[in-house]
């Protein structure tokens, strides 16, 4: 199961991360739904997975990843009134912060892997 996880994550992180910079770029407003889609999906993705390493006694992984899962959608909401064509801080954070949450699921899955 965890093997689907880590792959759901990596598609859909990939996916946001494009969708993401076809949207600062363009300015284009359709590329803003499936961008919030998959990045909801990927802080989902890695809620379970830190659940999952929780309950296989993966504590600081679990609860890095507990975090980062809450931490994604919030500062991506913080973005609002979003300026196009214009980067800012706050987007400069939400894209280290998508970065970090995929690296985060990677040790998520790694952990959970050993816990076996």
């Amino acid at each position: 199961m965890a093997k689907v996880l880590i792959m759901l994550v990596r598609v859909f992180g990939m996916a946001a991360i494009v969708l993401g910079a076809m949207l600062w770029s363009t300015g284009h407003q359709p590329y803003l739904a499936p961008h919030i889609g998959a990045g909801f999906l990927v802080a989902i993705v890695v809620f379970v997975l830190a659940v999952v390493a929780l309950t296989r006694k993966a504590v600081l992984p679990g609860i890095l990843g507990v975090v980062f899962a809450l931490l994604l959608p919030v500062v991506g909401f913080m973005q609002f009134p979003l300026v196009f064509h214009e980067l800012r801080a706050i987007q400069v954070v939400h894209v280290m912060l998508a970065l970090l949450t995929i690296g985060v699921a990677e040790r998520l899955f790694s952990a959970i892997h050993r816990a076996g």
